[in-house]
């Protein structure tokens, strides 16, 4: 009988011990917790904010394109936007699959692409305005080099006549020096235009343009010739 209570005893004891060795041991097992689904309202949120995006820059495209950006250069942006939009139509359909997890996330990677066009168009804006800015400026110092080339060539006319009759005058000395710097300044203007550079030109021109009218005023204003060193005077 003592056995026997001693056996029933100790198959209760380790019946105890097993029992509280499970209980830990399934509260310490991490348990991995399903992801939340997405609401349908969640999608369809998301869904209008991309359809949005596509119109919004749809719109901007079509600014750009009065203001003179190139279809070139709104290339890039039209192929951005077709992006968006395939990503809306894929988007949509794993919706009606009811696939929300997947729609929410194909529209999401969507609006984030979706979302720098709006800069891509300011850009191309950008680079336009610039093209179009440094043509005009272009255009303004060709013209600024023929009026300047024909100051220089009318300076060097008055300067020549000048110096057949006055040729050692102090005011003819100028006009060369002057016309000199004129000539030089016009070669630069032309080199920096050619190295597209109109704004550099032009500030060269206007150096050519002043040294050239004070060529021409010293060549034509009347002087007299430099007066030989007087000689010392003799003691008597």
């Amino acid at each position: 009988m003592l056995r026997a209570r001693l056996s029933r005893r100790y198959l209760r004891g380790v019946v105890r011990a097993c029992l509280t060795v499970a209980v830990l041991i399934w509260g310490c097992t991490s348990r991995e917790v399903p992801p939340p689904s997405q609401s349908p309202v969640d999608v369809s949120q998301r869904l209008a904010a991309l359809e949005e995006c596509i119109a919004r820059s749809q719109r901007a495209v079509t600014a750009a394109a009065d203001v003179g950006v190139s279809t070139g250069a709104l290339a890039p942006v039209n192929s951005s936007i077709a992006d968006a939009q395939d990503a809306l139509d894929e988007a949509h359909k794993l919706a009606q699959q009811r696939k929300q997890p997947e729609a929410a996330e194909r529209a999401t990677k969507g609006l984030e692409e979706c979302d720098k066009i709006g800069s891509m168009v300011a850009k191309a804006r950008q680079d336009t305005a610039e093209r179009i800015a440094r043509a005009q400026l272009a255009s303004a110092a060709e013209e600024r080099i023929v009026q300047t080339a024909a100051c220089v060539d009318g300076a060097r006319q008055v300067v020549r006549r000048a110096s057949a009759t006055r040729a050692k005058s102090t005011e003819v000395a100028a006009a060369r020096d002057a016309l000199d710097s004129a000539e030089a300044a016009l070669k630069q203007a032309r080199e920096l235009l050619a190295q597209n550079d109109p704004k550099g030109a032009l500030w060269r021109l206007d150096t050519a343009q002043a040294e050239c009218l004070v060529a021409r005023e010293k060549a034509a204003t009347p002087g007299k010739a430099a007066s030989p060193p007087a000689k010392p005077r003799r003691s008597q």
